[in-house]
């Protein structure tokens, strides 16, 4: 019953700012595909413009001509490298919102002094979260497929666009964890925004960075990033599942810490910072 409460709570209370951001997805991709197709169109000109381009750029941004050339590539290039920010960004707000929040308005005290666990208060609320991040996914995934059906007149892979969907489940997921861990060690909702953001451009470029440069490979090999490959994606047609599900486990540990965390946390006394 506690568990039920409490996540019916949080589906309700959050359920305004995910269908913004679900507009904000679809609205991506509806701006997006669309262009995509139209600038196909001047293939023979893009690809005289990327000959003139210094390579470590094409590669830090995945021009690649095998990629840009098809017109998943274009979408999974630079679409995607939007998407992925606003996925992390997403997730990180929305731990914030349902764990750093309670700790700023003083509610978590409250919460703990009705019956029922701290574990299951806990989960609870992250299983409020992780709803809506399959229904983001899963929304983002549907939509992207069916613009390409609608506005694509070339011959493209469903395999990939299906790959694209869970590979930002993925992003998700793993951001996700690190906010609620985040959020329940320092209680500050600034904090953990910062901090998630901070992380994801760090592990976007680093990846780039490290694809471009030898003694920067480190970088790439720490960034979750470098295991789910949009080129290679493209270029193989091969969905990095078994890579994804490594990341979404990771994220499941580091939830699973982040409980141990808030069930032992002291909510009255000292944050971290």
């Amino acid at each position: 019953m506690v568990f039920t409460n409490v996540y019916k709570k949080e589906i309700k209370w959050n359920f305004i700012s995910v269908i913004i951001w679900i507009s904000v997805f679809v609205g991506f991709c509806f701006l997006y595909i669309p262009m995509s197709d139209e600038v196909l169109k001047q293939n023979e000109d893009l690809m005289k413009l990327l000959e003139k381009m210094p390579q470590f750029l094409l590669q830090m941004f995945n021009f690649e001509a095998k990629v840009i050339s098809e017109p998943e590539g274009l979408f999974g290039s630079e679409g995607m490298s939007f998407v992925y920010i606003l996925s992390a960004i997403y997730a990180s707000m929305l731990a914030g919102s349902i764990f750093s929040k309670e700790f700023e308005n003083k509610t978590i005290e409250y919460l703990f002094v009705k019956p029922g666990k701290r574990l299951t208060y806990f989960f609870s609320k992250a299983s409020a979260m992780y709803t809506y991040i399959v229904l983001l996914s899963s929304v983002f995934t549907i939509s992207t497929i069916q613009l390409f059906a609608v506005f694509v007149g070339g011959d493209y892979s469903n395999k990939v666009l299906l790959g694209f969907g869970i590979y930002a489940l993925a992003v998700q997921v793993f951001f996700g964890s690190i906010a609620i861990l985040i959020s329940v060690l320092t209680k500050k909702g600034s904090l953990n925004t910062a901090i998630s953001i901070g992380l994801t451009i760090f592990m976007y470029f680093g990846d780039s960075l490290g694809r471009s440069f030898d003694h920067l490979k480190w970088m790439a090999k720490i960034s979750i990033f470098h295991y789910i490959p949009l080129a290679d994606t493209v270029i193989d047609e091969k969905i990095f599942l078994g890579n994804s599900l490594i990341i979404m486990a990771i994220g499941g540990v580091v939830l699973l810490f982040s409980s141990w965390v808030f069930n032992n946390t002291d909510v009255s006394g000292m944050t971290l910072f």
